[in-house]
Parts: structure tokens; C-alpha cells; sequence
């Protein structure tokens, strides 16, 4: 067992303590699915010229290569190129509120050749002649940075869409495969496990490793549900969604009760993708991912004090962040103090004097009543940039992860527990 929450994990042999009553994990899947690296930087543009490096918005789907910022985890679009990118940092922070429904992010590679030798030119699934990109994909930076927020970052890609290697992306036969592969990996027990394995990179061995929920798991719905909303965010998912659909999805229902929180999300989804079939807000995304995490270690026949303590002792950099994370009332994040956040909500201090000055969050944190608006320069879209302004409304608050999941592990165990 774990130590007391307040104490220091021991030695759990790589992390496999936590899936020794796991009987399928992805190795097991021979034949399956297929793992691809797909486009190397330096072959594919010097070498064999597949690739040609340009930073521009792609005229379709099929243009777009991603690279390892566009994505993190449950969020297949989190930033975009800025229009001159020479480093990981010129990204920018994606708004899911106003994007548009059929939006694509600037990509820096764009392919060199026609289409026919490109699609030529792809990975086949499990070696056959039809292309990755196919298949909706688990798409997973190759980096694990121990020492980051999150270790395993992953999301769900659509088709068409390619990546460099600096990513790996899976493919299954199965949808339901690629969802519950999906779901476990964005959790924090499954996070856990890969710093566990002290392995700096998401190769073949890594993945093979990483579980599938059990089969008899009575949290599939609402787990498999969480992951289309948070991932399903353009049209380009439109047949995934239809494919995936369950009626028992509008009888879900949050696990914790705030008004930025409404049921009538759930309710009010249909069997064919529309905008609101997606999680767009901050907030709401947050609590769903808590809910994940709480689901899958439920699954996993975790205790909700392990769960705890593996939160506490292994995420101390999601600890500091939740700490200084702070939400308005409409769902939005006013201030965060995460480095993966550059450019949401205020900077900690204003800067300039006088008439120029510009509102800094130690201004405005211990405001009470009222909105304060925030002006800037937008240029994530396609047409051009422009100046929007954001009002937030008081009173700020934040969020208490280890309170939010007793919260929720309740909710879920007496769910659980009015089954007949």
C-alpha cells in the first residue's frame, strides 16, 4: 500500500504497482494498433525534401504538421505559431471560446510534394498501405519532462493531420481503443507511472506499457464522454463523435456543484457534433479532467487516499500552479502563476506610469465586486490581427485540487452505489 498522505511514496518497482490488476495494457494489443514517429525534422526537409519548413495557417487539414506545443493534455489545439517562430516559446495561447469551428493553427511545416507522393510518402498502419492519417490518432509529445506539470502530454488528433518527430502518435483498429487509451494516459495515476519509469522519452516501450481500463470498469461512460468533450473541438471530429455517441451521455452529470459548472451541458448534447458538444472554458475543462483522474484511479481500485498522496508527492509543480490559479465568474482564468499560461489572463504586475499604465494582477486581486477588462493583441486566427478585450467579473476564486477530488470521489462512489 501507499504511505500516509502526508509521507513519501516508496519504491513501487517502476510504477507498476498501480497496474498490477490491470490485464490489458497496449503491448498487448499485437496487431492491433501501429506507433509512428511519422516525420523526422532533418530527414524529411534536407534529406528526402517530403517536408519543407514555412510558418503559415494550412489551407486544410491535410496540410497541417504539428509540433509539440500545438498540443497538451486533452487539448489538441493549445497554441499556435506566431507568424515569425524561431523557438518553442512564439506560441500562442489558444481562446476555445471564439475559435472557429473548422480551425486549424498555424503550422511551421507544410508537405514539399504533391499530394498523391505525400500520401505515398506516409506511415501505413501496422505496415499496410493505408495512411496514419486515416485513422483518428493518440498523439503524445516524445519528450517526458519529470519536471514539468505534466510528464506524458497527449491528446486526440483528426485525420489528415500530420506531426514531426519530436511526437508519436498511435493508431488502433478500434475507436473505442484510441478513446480508453486516451483517457488513461491524460490522468494523473497514469502520468504517475510514466515518471515512475524514469524514461526521458515516449518511445515503443514506454507505450507498450501504459493500460486500458478494465473491461468490467463501470466509469466508461463517463470517462469515455470527458475525453470527446475535452478533445472533440472542431468539425474535423465530427465522424468520431457520431461514432462514438451513447445516449447515456445526457444522463451525466457534474460531479460538483458551482454555477459555472451546468448540467445542462450534458443535457443538452446531440448524437451529431455541434460547437457546444465541446468543453471550451477553463474551468469546466479543469473539473473535467479532475473527474478523470478520480474515474481512473476508481477503475484502477486505487484509494481516494492514494490518489492523494500521489498528487501530493509527485506533483509538486501542479501544486504550485493550482495554488495561484485564479477563475472569474464566467468560467475563465483572471491570473495564473503557470509558465504553460504565458499570456492568459493578467501578468502578476502592470507595467508603464501614469496614463499608460497597464493593469497587473496585484491590482486587482483583492477586488471584491465589479469587472475589469483586459485589451490585447489577438493574432491566433486566420484574417489578421486584431485588438480584443476581455471582462472579468469578481469575486475571483481558485480551486483546492485534493478538496475537489473528495468531493468528486464521493459523487462517483454513491453513483456507484445506487446502481441496482
Amino acid at each position: 500500500g501507499l504511505a500516509s498522505t502526508h509521507g513519501q511514496l516508496p519504491n513501487f518497482g517502476r510504477g507498476g504497482w498501480v497496474f498490477q490488476q490491470t490485464p490489458k495494457r497496449l503491448g498487448n494489443l499485437k496487431g492491433e494498433y501501429f506507433t509512428t514517429p511519422m516525420w523526422d525534422e532533418t530527414n524529411a526537409v534536407k534529406k528526402d525534401s517530403t517536408i519543407r519548413r514555412q510558418t503559415r495557417f494550412p489551407i486544410n487539414h491535410d496540410e497541417l504538421i504539428l509540433t509539440g506545443p500545438h498540443f497538451y493534455v486533452g487539448r489538441p489545439l493549445n497554441k499556435t505559431t506566431r507568424q515569425i517562430c524561431s523557438a518553442n516559446s512564439h506560441y500562442d495561447y489558444l481562446d476555445l471560446t471564439i475559435m472557429p469551428d473548422d480551425y486549424l493553427p498555424r503550422t511551421n511545416y507544410l508537405p514539399d510534394v504533391e499530394s498523391s507522393a505525400y500520401q505515398m510518402s506516409l506511415p501505413g498502419h501496422n505496415g499496410e498501405r493505408q495512411p496514419v492519417t486515416n485513422f483518428f490518432r493518440d498523439t503524445s509529445r516524445e519528450m517526458l519532462a519529470g519536471s514539468n506539470e505534466r510528464t506524458y502530454v497527449q491528446a486526440l488528433m483528426p485525420r489528415g493531420i500530420g506531426h514531426v518527430n519530436t511526437c508519436i502518435s498511435t493508431t488502433f483498429n478500434a475507436y473505442v481503443d484510441v478513446i480508453d487509451f486516451l483517457f488513461m494516459g491524460m490522468s494523473v495515476p497514469v502520468d504517475f507511472f510514466v515518471k515512475s519509469t524514469g524514461m526521458g522519452h515516449a518511445n515503443k516501450n514506454v507505450l507498450r506499457q501504459l493500460p486500458f481500463p478494465p473491461a468490467d470498469a463501470s466509469q466508461l461512460t463517463g470517462l469515455r464522454l470527458r475525453t470527446l468533450t475535452l478533445n472533440c473541438l472542431t468539425t474535423h471530429y465530427t465522424d468520431l463523435w457520431s461514432e462514438c455517441w451513447d445516449d447515456a451521455f445526457r444522463s451525466q452529470r457534474w460531479a460538483k456543484q458551482d454555477p459555472r459548472l451546468p448540467n445542462a451541458f450534458f443535457t443538452n448534447l446531440s448524437p451529431t457534433w455541434q460547437r457546444d458538444c465541446a468543453l471550451r472554458t477553463d474551468y469546466a475543462r479543469r473539473q473535467a479532467l479532475v473527474e478523470i483522474d478520480v474515474l481512473v484511479a476508481q477503475a484502477l481500485k486505487l484509494t481516494l487516499e492514494e490518489l492523494i498522496t500521489i498528487y501530493r508527492v509527485q506533483f509538486q509543480v501542479m501544486q504550485q500552479y493550482d495554488r495561484d490559479t485564479w477563475y472569474d465568474q464566467h468560467d475563465r482564468i483572471v491570473f495564473t502563476a503557470s509558465k504553460g499560461l504565458t499570456g492568459v489572463g493578467f501578468p502578476r504586475k502592470g507595467s508603464g506610469r501614469g496614463a499608460n499604465k497597464s493593469t497587473g494582477w496585484e491590482d486587482i486581486a483583492d477586488m471584491k465586486s465589479g469587472t475589469v477588462s483586459r485589451t490585447f493583441h489577438d493574432d491566433t486566427l486566420p484574417g489578421g490581427a486584431v485588438d480584443r478585450t476581455i471582462s472579468y467579473e469578481t469575486p475571483w476564486t481558485k480551486c483546492d485540487r485534493v478538496a475537489d477530488y473528495r468531493v468528486v470521489w464521493d459523487y462517483f462512489e454513491k453513483q456507484e452505489g445506487n446502481k441496482p
